[in-house]
């Protein structure tokens, strides 16, 4: 592992959506950097085109040359690009946010994203990563790995987000089967106080894995006894997305 490129994606990584705009003091006590070494990393970023600096505010930004590469990641995700023409009408039936996901090592990513018209919203943007054991998303992923694929992803130690997020590895190993059978997870405040999803799987044309569609909202709108409303439209758009990925499944 080389040091400075661990810390140079540390460094990217920290820009949210929420956040866009960082500066070289508070970046290096977020990752707990001297702020010479974040600036020398931010000036080799910026020649690059990887980061930008706003003028007036002094603080950094990501740069456009990020677009160039995000592209062909992007490219090469055929499920984000089948899965675009039928998450408008699940997003219009729902009224919450809609993301799809995909897992990447211990983590799951949102690779497309339609927020919710509402001011009350689940805030889901194209790249967040999220865990996989307290997340509709992350459950559905869990559930079609092995057991020994589990075990050497997820961490020793489950971290805890709120008071309803799942620690203990037998109580999650126990739920997985249920969710890999049904074809669908529910979360409600496991991740997020205040928020639930459900999440069902997109599989291809090897009849594997390769993401979710999810839904999410806040808990007051989508509690047990009201998410389940959106099992069937939801089940519907990832099997009609699967089969557009060539699944020919049941």
């Amino acid at each position: 592992m080389i040091q400075s490129i661990q810390r140079a994606a540390a460094i990217l990584r920290s820009f949210t959506e929420a956040e866009p705009e960082l500066g070289v003091i508070e970046l290096g006590r977020r990752l707990g950097l001297h702020k010479s070494t974040v600036s020398r990393i931010l000036s080799t970023l910026q020649a690059e085109g990887l980061v930008g600096q706003n003028a007036e505010t002094g603080k950094y930004r990501l740069g456009v040359g990020l677009i160039s590469l995000a592209g062909v990641a992007l490219g090469r995700l055929d499920v984000r690009g089948l899965s675009q023409p039928h998450l408008n009408r699940l997003a219009e039936l729902s009224e919450e946010t809609v993301n799809v996901t995909i897992r990447d090592g211990d983590e799951c990513v949102n690779i497309e994203r339609i927020a919710s018209p509402k001011p009350i919203q689940y805030v889901g943007w194209i790249g967040r990563r999220t865990p996989l054991h307290c997340t509709a998303s992350g459950k559905v992923l869990l559930a079609h790995l092995t057991l020994e694929e589990r075990e050497a992803i997820l961490p020793a130690t489950l971290a805890l987000f709120t008071a309803k997020t799942i620690v203990d590895r037998q109580v999650l190993e126990q739920s997985l089967p249920a969710i890999y059978s049904q074809g669908y997870a529910i979360v409600h405040d496991e991740f997020e106080e205040g928020f639930s999803a459900i999440a069902a799987p997109i599989y291809d044309h090897e009849q594997q894995i390769v993401g979710t569609v999810s839904i999410s909202g806040p808990t007051f709108r989508m509690g047990p006894g009201q998410i389940e409303v959106f099992v069937e439209p939801l089940q519907e758009v990832t099997h009609t997305i699967s089969m557009e990925m060539g699944y020919r499944g049941g």
